[in-house]
């Protein structure tokens, strides 16, 4: 493939920066706000203070080439990609105006964590490694390779990226404009219902590989993600009653649920508010004890649900899976003896 690239007269332009521009609106938002704070807030003193992570930017920033990406390139790249295969080629054809070519040498960055994501990548030769600053030192997320998208996500996520991207050898990536993609999702409901799923699978990935599932290995982390169903939720409709014993793990991806609290009387109840990209987990069938909470959805929602069924098949097959009651209360809020809710996490790309 790399033999057949376009030959076109290039430019040296340097690694992008967070750059104060409207970036394109895209839905929906899946990442809270809370956790968006934070990313600034880390991004703004980072810029502040000097730094001495691995993935600090050196004085001579590296040094990448663009060019305007030829048409039959990029529209073969996009077609490797699983979200636009089957998409009509018109489509496809409008979706790569004003794409770019990039080839990035080894070792160099193709953008950095808390950059602003006004576009999306499709890797045509070559590796592209993910990874995140933990504590001073990098964490490998996973590898791209070719016809294999990235930067997605960041376009749904306030604008921010997630993570890190370097190239592993010298790699050829086009670079397709957030704005194209918007002008397609808002009339093809097919490419819609795609990055909805994108959406969904990249939060219970961040979601299983929390440190509330730390003693989990990766067979039965996989086998959970594979148990979730995609559920609508209609306004008022409800997922528990006070009383039942049961278990559930529900993820938003849209909308919100409500965890309300039975008033004593003479006072108002209790309200708890779970938001897309945040998580419900109740354990009243595993530690036995009854729910006082009444969970329903004030409007209509989606969620990918993990049922009381499936969840107890998991436990016969996995008893490490017992010990989530115990884990709970370290890294979720505990509303209720059995009720807990939390942030899935920052998805990778």
């Amino acid at each position: 493939m790399a033999d057949h690239l376009p030959q076109l007269a290039s430019r040296e332009v340097r690694t992008r920066v967070a750059v104060p521009v409207a970036p394109p609106v895209l839905k929906p938002s899946l990442i809270p706000f809370d956790v968006i704070q934070d990313m600034e807030r880390e991004t703004r003193v980072s810029e502040q203070e000097p730094s001495t992570s691995p993935l600090a930017m050196p004085d001579d920033l590296p040094i990448f080439t663009e060019v305007d990406a030829d048409p039959e390139v990029a529209l073969f790249a996009l077609t490797q990609v699983r979200m636009f295969k089957d998409l009509p080629t018109r489509s496809l054809e409008q979706l790569v105006q004003g794409a770019k070519q990039l080839e990035i040498p080894d070792g160099e960055f193709l953008f950095l964590e808390g950059d602003e994501a006004t576009s999306f990548y499709v890797v045509v030769e070559g590796t592209i490694e993910l990874l995140r600053q933990k504590d001073g030192r990098e964490v490998a997320l996973r590898h791209a390779n070719r016809g294999e998208s990235l930067g997605l996500f960041g376009l749904f996520s306030a604008q921010l990226r997630a993570a890190s991207g370097r190239a592993i050898g010298d790699c050829v990536v086009i670079e397709v404009p957030g704005s194209r993609l918007q002008e397609l999702l808002d009339r093809d409901d097919v490419l819609h219902a795609r990055v909805l799923q994108m959406h969904r699978e990249r939060l219970l990935e961040s979601f299983m590989s929390s440190k509330l599932f730390n003693d989990i290995d990766s067979i039965a982390r996989a086998r959970l993600i594979g148990r979730f169903n995609n559920r609508t939720v209609e306004t008022n409709e409800q997922l528990m009653m006070p009383g039942e014993v049961t278990n559930l793990v529900a993820v938003v991806t849209h909308g919100s649920l409500v965890l309300e609290e039975r008033a004593r009387p003479g006072e108002q109840p209790r309200r708890f508010e779970v938001t897309p990209g945040q998580f419900v987990m109740v354990t009243a069938a595993m530690t036995g004890t009854p729910s006082r909470l009444r969970i329903y959805a004030p409007e209509f929602a989606t969620l990918s649900v993990l049922k009381h069924k499936d969840l107890n098949e998991l436990l016969t097959d996995y008893p490490a899976l017992r010990t989530l009651p115990q884990r709970l209360p370290t890294f979720a809020r505990q509303l209720d003896k059995t009720v807990f809710c939390g942030t899935v996490g920052v998805p990778g790309l």
